[in-house]
């Protein structure tokens, strides 16, 4: 039974760290098409720069 409640939790904190991730990168991708729109190279590059980044450490 203390098997299940481990497995439990770790795929709660996979689900948890998912959402925020989606939501992280969703963000972001506003963000990039904002600065797009409005050929804001500088915030392009470094929003850009930031979600290689972000998808790096969750290895997408």
């Amino acid at each position: 039974m203390k098997n299940d409640a481990v497995v439990q939790e770790m795929l709660i904190d996979m689900i948890i760290l998912e959402s925020v991730l989606n939501t992280k990168k969703n963000i972001l991708a506003k963000q990039i098409d904002e600065a797009l729109d409005t050929k804001d190279k500088p915030l392009f590059l470094k929003l850009s720069s930031e979600m290689n980044i972000l998808l790096k450490q969750f290895g997408n």
